[in-house]
């Protein structure tokens, strides 16, 4: 392996930075936390923070000079504002895979160049495209903006031209995709971790239910069959080769109503998915992460128990302990409940979640 840094820069305070952070600890590296608010979980665990737009540039070099690698939480990072930093510092996931991931245009374009089954898409940024494509399109499809759209927002159904004409005028006419909408009966996800010697190893799939366009639980094992199991691992696989990716990459499909396997998106990050790692594997998925860019080999995965995740957004955070006193969880013998420390509740944020967890009687 490579190098192992004292210092580690994580772009983003959140949760996924905080437990980031905690991971890093445990290999005894030193976290320098980047946030652009005072609330910000990762200080918890931060050995520094500091503070700043996510597009200052100059703030952003700064923080970059007090480390060895960076890495990040989120994938709505300006690429202007880090544009170089790869002539100073290591970055890991790296640049060319945010540029992908954080783009819902490119990242459909890199789907059609390597064959990755995707559900149909075209792209609008005129209203000449709109006018050239209404012939070709099937409704019900979604508009999705190419940017910045993250737990259903910027996108919505539509079900007529018309109504595809108003939505996109709602929009304010930015670049968008347009995905004709699949008969939907399951989704996954599978997240992947690759290294800086190229080995790949993979947490088996989840199997995700969301409420109001959020992840509302995530159930491990996924349920699923073993051959769709291998389809969607050799996918994530070939997608993480390809992107050259170094970190934890997260792939998220849709199975349809005859079984059909479909790229939905992909994230270059850890993810809310992946939450109930903490209870049902050796490793979670934080520890894979800093084990994958710091230049540590990598564990074999194994799955000590069986669980559900369940998100708690927004107000739930006030009542996580009658949640979590639910007699739908009364199989599992264990529950756990994450607090992320967040001073405001605002409406649709992710507060917390409850990892219930029992041995796993199939392992």
């Amino acid at each position: 392996m490579t190098f192992k840094p004292l210092k580690i820069g994580i772009i983003g305070g959140g949760q996924l930075g905080m437990y980031l952070a905690k991971a890093a600890k445990k290999q005894n590296i030193q976290p320098f936390i980047y946030s652009n608010t005072k609330d910000a979980p990762a200080l918890k665990y931060a050995y520094k923070i500091f503070y700043g737009d996510f597009d200052d540039k100059k703030k952003l070099d700064n923080f970059f000079s007090k480390v060895d690698l960076i890495t990040y939480e989120f994938e709505s990072i300006s690429a202007k504002s880090i544009a170089g930093i790869e002539k100073k510092n290591k970055i890991y996931p790296p640049i060319n895979a945010l540029k992908i991931t954080q783009d819902r245009e490119k990242e459909k374009k890199f789907f059609i160049k390597n064959n990755i089954k995707h559900a149909k898409t075209f792209f609008i940024k005129s209203d000449s495209d709109l006018n050239r494509l209404k012939s070709k399109i099937k409704f019900p499809l979604i508009i999705k903006t190419s940017r910045f759209g993250y737990d259903g927002k910027g996108q919505k159904v539509v079900s007529s031209l018309l109504d595809l004409r108003k939505s996109w005028q709602l929009l304010n006419k930015q670049p968008c995709v347009l995905e004709e909408k699949i008969n939907l009966k399951k989704e996954l996800s599978i997240i992947v971790c690759r290294d800086l010697e190229k080995n790949i190893t993979y947490f088996p799939s989840f199997r995700n239910i969301h409420k109001n366009h959020i992840l509302h639980k995530t159930y491990t094992p996924s349920g699923i069959s073993k051959e769709i199991e291998i389809k969607l691992v050799k996918t994530s696989k070939i997608i993480s080769e390809k992107l050259n990716y170094i970190g934890v990459l997260t792939v998220e499909f849709f199975i349809d109503d005859k079984n059909n396997i479909y790229v939905n998106e992909i994230a270059p990050r850890v993810h809310n998915s992946g939450h109930i790692t903490q209870d049902t594997f050796n490793f979670d998925q934080f520890d894979m992460h800093i084990f994958a860019i710091c230049g540590e080999i990598m564990p074999k995965l194994l799955r000590k128990n069986e669980g559900i995740m369940l998100n708690l957004i927004g107000t739930d955070i006030n009542k996580a302990k009658k949640m979590s006193l639910n007699n739908s969880y009364s199989k599992f013998e264990k529950t756990k409940i994450y607090k992320y420390g967040k001073k405001v509740v605002k409406l649709d944020r992710k507060m917390g979640h409850i990892n219930f967890f029992s041995k796993n009687k199939q392992i």
